[in-house]
């Protein structure tokens, strides 16, 4: 599985205010290296990419497009609009800073929601929708068929 992490600290928002960075390199520099490449989706990075002592968040979308953000020890999680209120919520959680991980695949909130409510309510009135509607297409091209009129 594929990734990409970034790690959000104190330097990056000195840099969004116009500070100078150091030259260290960030979390997002180097290539993430898993003990077990076929693991779990929020499996942390192994000691030699980040160390143990830095809080991970995942962010990514899941199936219907909404955005997810979940630590890796899954006390935390919520379900968001946008991926800017994603990462403000791993902010939030972890004002110090935390490294965040940018997985490549859609996943699922497999915890409560502790971000947005709504979009939980729009998740299942679009499933709701989607259902509704391939039916009615069902109908109509086997009325189609029957050269019956819809």
């Amino acid at each position: 599985m594929s990734m990409n992490a970034m790690t959000y600290s104190k330097e990056v928002s000195q840099a969004a205010a116009g500070s100078r960075l150091s030259s260290e390199p960030l979390a997002s520099d180097l290539l993430p290296k898993f003990q077990h490449p076929a693991a779990a989706p929020f499996q942390r990075p192994g000691p030699e990419v980040l160390s143990e002592a830095i809080p991970v968040f995942f962010i990514g979308r899941n199936r219907n497009g909404f955005w997810i953000a979940r630590d890796v020890d899954g006390r935390f999680g919520g379900v968001f609009w946008s991926k800017e209120a994603a990462i403000r919520f791993a902010r939030n959680i972890w004002p110090a800073g935390c490294a965040t991980i940018f997985p490549q695949t859609r996943f699922e909130l497999d915890i409560e929601n502790g971000g947005n409510p709504l979009v939980s309510y729009i998740e299942i009135t679009q499933r709701f929708l989607t259902r509704g509607l391939r039916r009615l297409t069902a109908v109509t091209r086997t009325l189609v068929r029957l050269g019956k009129r819809p």
